[in-house]
Formats: structure tokens, sequence, C-alpha cells
């Protein structure tokens, strides 16, 4: 076989694809099974420059491919091989409904994902589907809403996360989120929604997630996500918990999604952003599963 077009899965990362833009990607880990969530958009990564008809599979389910592009593994600046990215939308079916909303439920199918190239059919690659599997999307991942470019960095921060006002532009240090004003983060791999949604479609309107999930916000700075006390009774946040204004799917977008939230109080405490710090309030969504977070700016 010619091995610039020959297909070996080297890793899958939770890198989505651009707002309407192509798809972006970046290199990720090894790996053995990939965890992901009703509807995840991933990036799997083959060695060599894939020429032909490329097709993805998930246990005979047919999955969108959303966009391709090159790019190269590098050991050091003299040896670097070619890679291509296909990034990919996981079914929302991958499992029966029950499996994500009722705790009971002892329904399971296989789980593999399968890359054809030019109709042969590869390793599969084995999946462990949870309910959510949260990414809170930064400038490396991907393009800013409306096709805008990201803009320079504000910190020393490789990937700004993509936390906007309601005009669209992003908090920043120089543009930093008000109390009490409602921002918005963009993220992948928050699950099925209500109503369902079907796989490669882009929501028509707003369409909230069937899970809810939770805040944390930290106001130290510099902080890192952590993860929100989570439910003692499945469905049922616990008293006095922080939870979005609104999560759910952007309208006219293919597995993206939105959490809106109300920026809390800071304390009198609080550090502005400058210099070494790079972020002072810190919000953290959890779910059943996963959480993340961002660092972002707040005003004094």
């Amino acid at each position: 076989m010619d091995t610039s077009t020959a297909l070996m899965v080297l890793c899958a990362t939770f890198l989505p694809g651009a707002f309407g833009q192509g798809a972006i990607t970046g290199l990720g880990y090894h790996y053995q099974s990939t965890t992901v969530a009703p509807g995840q958009l991933i990036s799997v990564f083959v060695a060599g420059s894939l020429t032909g008809e490329v097709s993805v599979s998930q246990s005979g389910r047919p999955v969108p491919v959303l966009g391709m592009s090159s790019s190269a593994s590098c050991l050091n600046l003299n040896a670097c091989s070619p890679m291509t990215a296909i990034t990919i939308q996981i079914p929302y079916e991958i499992e029966p409904y029950c499996v994500f909303t009722n705790p009971q439920c002892e329904v399971r199918e296989l789980a593999q994902l399968t890359l054809s190239v030019n109709g042969i059919a590869e390793t599969p690659i084995n999946l462990n589907p949870v309910a959510d599997q949260i990414h809170i999307l930064t400038a490396c991942d991907t393009v800013v809403p409306g096709g805008t470019e990201s803009p320079a960095q504000y910190s020393g921060l490789p990937c700004e996360p993509l936390v906007a006002h309601a005009d669209g532009s992003l908090v920043t240090a120089a543009s930093p989120a008000q109390t009490g004003e409602e921002v918005v983060a963009y993220a992948v791999g928050l699950g099925i929604t209500v109503p369902a949604v079907g796989t490669g479609e882009a929501a028509t309107t707003a369409t909230p997630t069937y899970e809810t999930f939770l805040l944390d916000f930290n106001f130290r700075a510099n902080a890192l996500a952590t993860e929100p006390l989570q439910p003692t009774t499945p469905g049922l946040p616990p008293a006095g918990s922080n939870v979005p204004l609104y999560s759910g799917l952007v309208p006219e977008e293919v597995g993206l999604y939105q959490i809106n939230f109300t920026v809390p109080t800071p304390p009198a405490s609080i550090q502005p952003c400058s210099g070494a710090v790079q972020s002072n309030l810190t919000v953290s969504v959890g779910g059943l599963a996963s959480f993340d977070g961002a660092g972002i700016c707040v005003a004094e």
C-alpha cells in the first residue's frame, strides 16, 4: 500500500470545527479508548496525507465528516511527517437515550469508531460514551463566533477562552466582564438536547440541553477549573447551587453549545488582571461525567 495514503489512527482530541469556517485541529496524545458524549465534536489524526474517499462509521452507523485538514507531526525541526486531521461529530444515537437519562438503564451497544479510505476499513477506535464531556472552547480550538479571527492574546496564556459579551466581542483584560453582566461561554460535549437534533444537523433555534449543568465561581487569580458540587439526587441540583441561565445548542451550528451565565459580584480583595494575573475569575461548568473551566477577567 502507498504509505502516503496509509491510514493509521494516532490520536483523537476534543477539538471542534470552526464556527462555519472549516475544521481547526490540534495534536493530542496516543490513546487506548476515547471518552465521548452524544453529539461530541472530535478530531481524529491519521498518519500521511490522505487521498481518495474518506468515510467514518460508528458501529455501522454513518458518522458525518465535518472537515479535513493537513498538518505535520514533528519530533524536531528536521524530522516532520505529514498527518491528516478529520473532524467528525459523534452520533447523538451512540447509545440508547435511556443510558443518559435513566441510571437504571442497562441497555448498552458496542461503541466503536471505524475510518475507511476508498472503502478499506481500518482498525476500529474504542469509544467510551458518557452523558457529557465538557470542553469550553479556546482560541487554540477555533475562530471567534462570526468568523472573526481571534484577537491578540490579553495575557501570556497561549489559548484564550471563548467567553463573549452580548455583542459577540471577547471578554479580555482590556474589555472585562462587569458585575451582573450576562456573558456567554462556547463549548462542545454537552450531550443530548430537548428536543433532539439529528446528528450532523444544525439546530434551527435555541435548543436546551437535557442535563442541568452546575457552575462554580472562583475569584482567585489564575485559578484552575473546579468541579462544582454534584447533586446527591440525579437531576436535582443542590440547594443554593449556581446553574446557567441557558445551556444548549447555538442556532445554525452543528454540535456547538453555549452556556449563558451572570457574572457575580466580586470580593473587595479581587486582584485586577495585569502582569502575572492572567485571570481573576475562573468559571467552571460541571456535569454528571465531566467538568471544565475558563479563566476570564472581571472589572473590580
